[in-house]
């Protein structure tokens, strides 16, 4: 990037409290194990998972002027991200996302409560329209409103924009702005949600692809599970991009973790292939770390694990 250039994130931040089951979880007892507080939500992840990867990271949201919101801002802001712009609304909660994890690290159920994201609003993104045209790249995350999102879709200008679906019931709001859109990263119930093409296996892959381009998305990126990643541009390039085999510790921030590692690599020139194959790189860190955003994600540490990960296969 050049010195001038930066990314805005445009989304959630909330205080996560997850607990870590010792053993298997039994929901009808108390349950040994540990409870953490983490900076989180998916736009706040996305933002810090950038600013370690080396990237000039601005991030707009809204948050409580509460005990949460303040340590939500100021831990942030240590880990390298803009926070000026944010919003600071009294009054209100700062959002929260509860989860239980078993002994495998696995999600098994959460909570959150996500009020606070409304303020997130066309008023709020207006005052800043310049700032946000000016980015290299903005990303947003469908935590925030339809009229948000539906905003900021029409108001980017040149910058291309990266939308995280977030859930199969959230990505909704952006069922009728693909064309809009220049990088979406669904995994497979996301994509059938707004595809209604069921996928069974990797061959319908190839037929919920071309609905998204033929509704106007640019480029797809859909996780498979264990199939991988199937990559996919209206341009016609496309293909297959194998899981990276990671001792998983924590799930929690795959996702938004790998969005950071595509927009890193659009800023810096990267092709797609490439890009995939980093922003895989940058989930497996996040997998195999305890903390929602990997304190050792960086260019160099990714590009290091992808490379071994290449030697291997």
């Amino acid at each position: 990037m050049h010195e001038n250039e930066y990314i805005v994130t445009i989304g959630s931040a909330n205080m996560d409290v997850a607990g870590y089951s010792h053993a298997s979880l039994n929901y009808a007892d108390s349950n040994p194990g540990k409870i953490k507080f983490t900076p989180g939500g998916v736009g706040r992840n996305i933002s810090h998972n950038l600013a370690l990867l080396g990237k000039n990271s601005w991030l707009l949201t809204a948050v409580g002027n509460d005990s949460y919101g303040q340590s939500l801002l100021a831990q942030t802001r240590q880990s390298g991200v803009h926070v000026d712009k944010s919003l600071l609304v009294s009054g209100e909660n700062t959002s929260c996302y509860l989860s239980l994890l078993d002994n495998t690290g696995e999600m098994l159920v959460a909570i959150n409560d996500m009020t606070i994201s409304e303020h997130i609003s066309v008023a709020f993104l207006s005052r800043h329209a310049e700032f946000i045209r000016g980015a290299a790249a903005i990303v947003a995350d469908c935590n925030i409103s339809e009229d948000a999102l539906t905003w900021i879709l029409e108001n980017a200008g040149r910058a291309p924009v990266f939308v995280d679906p977030v859930s199969a019931w959230k990505c909704i709001k952006i069922r009728e702005q693909l064309s809009k859109i220049h990088t979406l990263k669904p995994n497979r119930l996301e994509a059938e949600t707004l595809s209604g093409i069921a996928l069974s296996s990797r061959e319908d892959v190839g037929k919920v692809a071309a609905w998204f381009h033929e509704n106007g998305l640019t480029r797809l990126v859909l996780s498979m599970g264990g199939d991988g990643v199937y990559y996919s541009n209206i341009d016609g390039e496309s293909g297959w991009s194998l899981p990276i085999q990671t001792r998983v510790i924590n799930v929690t921030g795959a996702g938004d973790a790998m969005m950071a590692g595509l927009v890193s690599c659009w800023v810096d020139g990267v092709s797609f292939i490439d890009s995939v194959r980093f922003a895989q790189g940058c989930s497996s860190m996040a997998l195999a770390c305890e903390y929602t955003n990997n304190p050792d994600l960086s260019v160099t540490n990714v590009t290091s694990l992808v490379e071994k990960t290449e030697c291997l296969n």
